[in-house]
C-alpha cells in the first residue's frame, strides 16, 4: 500500500471520526483528478479501516462528455474490483421546472441519487473529494455574496443527511469530505507516483461560472501576492465556524417548524439581535436545503417584511422561494404549482388525501365519546348522500357550528390558514356547500342533536 504524500489523511480520519470500522461509503466520483484520487485512495485502505466502499456518479445530462467520464469510471472500477453505479439525471429538464440555476439543479439531483444509493446500498457514509483549494473558493463566494458566518464558515468536514432528504431510511447516514484540509498540490503528487487516471472537464475552464472565475482568476492573482493565501482563508473559515457554534447555542433553532417545502419562524424571534435573527433566519433556508445563493441582502428583506410588511404581504426569493408574513409567522416556502382540484368519494373507512394524509370515517349509533375526543361528528341523515372530499372552489359557502354563514375564503381567514394552505386541505363538499373542513370545523347543518339515530365520525391524519 503506497500512501505517498497523503499519510497524514488517515489520522485526519481517524481523529474526526470521518469513517468507521463496519462502514459502508459511497465515493462520489465524476472521473476528475480529485474524485479519482479519494476513490484510489479509500479503496487502498478498506481493508485497513475495515470498511466497503462503492463507486457512485452521476451523469447530469448537461455536457456530451459526461457519458464517456461515465463509462471511464465505470472502466476503472471494474478493473480495480471496486463496486460500481452510475446514475443519469436530467438537470437541464428540471432547472427548467423548477426554475433554478443549472448548478443548483445537479446539486439537488446529484444529492437524491446519492441518497437512492444510501437506500438501496445501505450506505453508512457518502465520501466527497472537496479539497483545500474548494474550500478556500466556496468560502470566498460566499464572502462575496454577502453570506453570514454561517457561508463564511465554508463546507462542513462532515454534516448528517436530515431526515426529510432520507426520506423515511431508517439509520444514520453522514457526508464526509476527507480532503478538506489537503492541498491540491499533494492530490496531484499522489496521483502522479501511483499511477492514478483521470478525465479533464472541459466546463472548469469556463469564467462566466462563479466559482471557476475564483478558481481561475481570483485566487491567482492573490497567490502573487500571498503565498499561503488558500491555507490562510480555510483557517478564517474555521475561526468563523467556532463563532457560528457558539452562537447557534445562543439562538433557538429549535423553535422553528415545517417541512421540506416550507419552513415558519415566529415573529417574536425578529425582536433578537441582528446576529441571532440572521442565523434563524439563515437556518430557515438550510432546513429546506435552499441556502444557496441566500446572502445578506435577503436576510434583511425578510427582516424588513417581518417589522413593516402586513398579513399575507409576500416578497419573492432567489431558488424558486418565497417569503411571507402569515399571521404570528414569517415562512419561506417554495413556489409549488397549481394544485388541480382533487375529489374522492365520501366513504367509510379510510381515504388517503393528497398532499394532506388520511381521512378515517367511521359509522355509529353512539357518538357521545367521540365529542368528547373533539373528533368531527356528522349526522348521518343530515349530510348529502352526493357529498364528496375535495378541495376549495371559488364561490364555496360555509355555515359555522353555532349559525352564520360566509364564504368559505373568508371564514379560513378568520381562522388564520394561511394561503398556501388552503388550497390543499380536503372539505367535504355538495354543490358548493361546505359541509366539513379538514381539522377545523363541521357546519351547523350537519351536526348532531337529539334527533340523530346515526352519525359519522371523521378523524384526520396528516403526513
Amino acid at each position: 500500500m503506497n500512501l505517498e504524500n497523503l499519510d497524514s489523511v488517515v489520522d485526519f480520519i481517524v481523529e474526526n471520526n470521518l469513517i468507521e470500522k463496519g462502514d459502508h461509503v459511497g465515493v462520489g466520483v465524476s472521473g476528475g483528478a480529485d474524485s479519482m484520487c479519494l476513490l484510489h485512495f479509500l479503496n487502498s485502505l478498506k481493508d485497513v479501516l475495515q470498511i466497503n466502499i462503492i463507486a457512485l456518479n452521476v451523469n447530469h445530462n448537461i455536457r456530451p462528455s459526461a457519458k464517456r467520464e461515465q463509462l471511464f469510471v465505470a472502466k476503472f472500477c471494474k478493473q480495480h474490483d471496486i463496486p460500481f453505479v452510475g446514475y443519469s439525471v436530467n438537470v437541464p429538464e428540471y432547472a427548467t421546472s423548477a426554475k433554478i440555476g443549472h448548478e443548483q439543479a445537479a446539486r439537488v439531483k446529484r444529492y437524491e441519487s446519492f441518497v437512492a444509493a444510501v437506500k438501496k446500498f445501505k450506505l453508512t457514509k457518502i465520501a466527497l473529494a472537496h479539497h483545500q483549494s474548494d474550500q478556500a473558493e466556496t468560502i470566498l463566494l460566499h464572502i462575496f455574496r454577502g453570506a453570514g458566518l454561517p457561508g463564511a464558515s465554508g463546507m462542513a468536514l462532515m454534516r448528517h443527511f436530515k431526515e426529510a432528504e432520507l426520506g423515511g431510511f431508517d439509520g444514520r447516514v453522514d457526508l464526509i469530505r476527507p480532503f478538506l484540509t489537503t492541498p491540491k498540490a499533494e492530490i496531484v503528487a499522489y496521483n502522479y507516483r501511483n499511477g492514478v487516471p483521470h478525465v479533464e472537464d472541459e466546463s472548469n475552464k469556463d469564467e462566466n461560472m462563479a466559482r471557476n472565475f475564483i478558481r481561475n482568476s481570483i485566487i491567482p492573482l492573490l497567490q502573487r501576492e500571498w503565498r499561503n493565501v488558500e491555507k490562510n482563508i480555510v483557517d478564517f473559515g474555521h475561526n468563523c465556524q467556532t463563532d457560528d457554534e457558539y452562537l447557534d447555542t445562543i439562538a433557538n433553532i429549535s423553535a422553528l417548524h415545517g417541512d421540506a417545502n416550507h419552513i415558519k419562524i415566529p415573529l417574536t424571534f425578529f425582536a433578537y439581535p441582528y446576529p441571532i435573527i440572521s442565523r434563524v433566519i439563515l437556518s430557515a433556508f438550510d432546513h429546506i436545503d435552499a441556502i444557496e445563493n441566500i446572502g445578506k441582502k435577503h436576510v434583511d428583506m425578510i427582516i424588513n417584511l417581518a417589522a413593516m410588511g402586513e398579513n399575507g404581504n409576500r416578497m419573492d426569493l432567489p431558488n424558486n422561494l418565497y417569503a411571507a408574513k402569515e399571521y404570528e409567522y414569517l415562512t419561506v416556502a417554495r413556489r409549488l404549482p397549481p394544485e388541480p382540484t382533487k375529489i374522492y368519494p365520501f366513504k367509510i373507512g379510510r381515504t388517503t388525501f393528497a398532499d394532506y394524509g388520511q381521512i378515517i370515517v367511521t359509522k355509529t349509533i353512539s357518538h357521545k365519546e367521540a365529542l368528547k375526543k373533539n373528533l368531527m361528528v356528522v349526522d348521518v341523515d343530515k349530510l348529502p348522500r352526493a357529498a364528496k372530499w375535495r378541495t376549495r372552489r371559488e364561490g364555496d359557502i360555509f355555515t359555522k357550528f353555532g349559525g352564520g354563514t360566509k364564504t368559505l375564503n373568508a371564514y379560513l381567514i378568520d381562522c388564520k390558514i394561511p394561503s398556501r394552505v388552503r388550497d390543499r386541505l380536503p372539505v367535504l363538499a355538495h354543490n358548493g356547500e361546505i359541509y366539513a373542513i379538514a381539522n377545523l370545523e363541521i357546519s351547523d347543518k350537519v351536526k348532531t342533536d337529539r334527533e340523530t339515530l346515526e352519525a359519522y365520525v371523521i378523524e384526520f391524519i396528516k403526513d
